[in-house]
């Protein structure tokens, strides 16, 4: 255990101080961790859902098809038409549009989605950097403590 009244008053706030922001700084760098997977994991689904309606464009009106229900479930069915495609607009509201609109507007999510997981990245490495700029100042002095204790 480290004694801290073998540093000066001056040194112990610095030290609670540098200790106080390291852990807001680590916290944030958690949320952009966790940013950054959901961005991911987002980019991966827009692609999954271009792929999708470029097969799906591929193929005949009536052709058998499984539609996906969730948990590994799928139900038979036949393809109406491969020309439109409902797509969301956010807040629980779709629309129908044409297969080629569908892709125009995934693609813009995707670069804006790409700019978001590039910002969070940047964030993160500015984060990641004040840390690192930190931590030699928390160490020399408890290093100091360490050194005055019997």
């Amino acid at each position: 255990m480290i004694k801290m009244e073998k540093i000066t008053d001056e040194e112990q706030e610095k030290l609670q101080r540098i200790l106080g922001e390291l852990s807001n700084y680590q916290a944030a760098a958690e949320a952009f961790r966790q940013q950054l997977s959901f961005l991911a994991a987002s980019l991966s689904e827009l692609s999954m859902t271009s792929k999708a309606i470029k097969t799906v464009k591929e193929l005949k009106p009536g052709t058998d098809i499984l539609v996906p229900m969730g948990s590994d479930s799928f139900i038979a069915a036949k393809l109406g038409t491969t020309e439109k495609v409902i797509t969301g607009l956010g807040a629980n509201v779709a629309a129908e549009r044409s297969s080629e609109d569908a892709l125009k507007v995934l693609e813009a999510r995707r670069v804006e989605l790409e700019q978001a997981l590039d910002q969070a990245r940047e964030e993160l490495g500015k984060l990641e950097e004040r840390i690192e700029a930190m931590r030699p100042e928390a160490d020399r002095i408890l290093e100091k403590a360490r050194k005055e204790q019997p």
